[in-house]
């Protein structure tokens, strides 16, 4: 099977911007910001190449994930690869973000 890494230069059809072109949402944006300051040159809290290993682990669910979503999940599995956090601590704050916020608002 081929890996998202495997697709560069494959005919895949048009692409309509349209359809997926959309104002970012406030985790998205927080997403996005989490991303830029973990591969901050100065910081070097992690590398690209990292993430990008880390979303290839996805292996078929690659294509279920949204485009933000499969970033959070290469930033969690990273953390947790680097120690920032258990499984243990990860699992009790995502249940206590969810709570705070009602499942399915403004998030994955």
């Amino acid at each position: 099977m081929r890996g998202p890494q495997d697709y560069g230069g494959l005919p895949a059809g048009p692409v309509d911007p349209e359809k997926h072109e959309h104002d970012p949402t406030h985790w998205e944006k927080t997403v996005d910001a989490m991303m830029m300051l973990l591969f901050d040159q100065r910081r070097r809290l992690a590398r690209v190449d990292e993430s990008r290993r880390m979303q290839e682990a996805l292996g078929e669910d690659y294509h279920k994930y949204p485009y933000y979503e499969r970033w959070l999940q290469a930033i969690s599995w990273l953390m947790l690869e680097k120690g920032v956090y258990t499984q243990e601590e990860f699992e009790t704050k995502q249940a206590e973000v969810r709570t705070r916020l009602g499942a399915g608002e403004d998030g994955p």
